[in-house]
């Protein structure tokens, strides 16, 4: 029981974000409102509880959200399905050049940049592998998504290695 507690609440690894959005990172011009971009392993039983989260932090806020999945069609993997209920675009990253771009390590890595490009929130937004429900790192991203909060933070990343 012990091992397997350890295991549930030991974050995963991630390396540095870009601090601010360039055209170069993001391949499109910058729009005027925040992006948020989540990676996702397509066989992590940790991921759906992720994404569903992700879906309420970004419901209505009109966030350009983007998930990344290391998988060649990530509409056919059994997370990919649950990804189309939040509402954001699916995107390929197969060889996971992208996360390794934005210091995604684990899945369900979250990273919100505000308006203006630069990063207000980076990590996950559940309290532990497979934790669905109200947290600290949800919470953050939802206030800085709805503008009451514009600090940077950082939380832990419950998932499996992207790679």
């Amino acid at each position: 029981m012990g091992f397997l507690s350890a295991h549930q609440f030991t974050p995963g690894q991630s390396g540095p974000a870009p601090r601010q959005l360039s055209e170069a990172e993001t391949g499109t011009k910058r729009a005027e409102r925040p992006r948020v971009m989540m990676f996702v392993h397509p066989h992590c039983p940790c991921s759906p509880v992720s994404l569903r989260n992700f879906a309420k932090a970004v419901a209505g806020t009109g966030a350009e959200a983007v998930i990344y999945v290391t998988a060649e069609d990530p509409a056919a993997t059994p997370n990919g399905r649950v990804a189309r209920v939040c509402a954001a675009e699916l995107r390929a990253d197969p060889d996971g050049a992208v996360a390794k771009q934005f210091g995604a390590m684990t899945s369900g890595h979250v990273l919100l940049y505000g308006a203006d490009g630069r990063l207000v929130f980076e990590g996950g937004i559940t309290d532990g592998r497979g934790h669905e429900g109200d947290n600290p790192g949800l919470r953050a991203v939802t206030a800085r998504l709805s503008g009451t909060e514009n600090e940077p933070v950082s939380f832990p990343v419950f998932g499996c290695p992207l790679q």
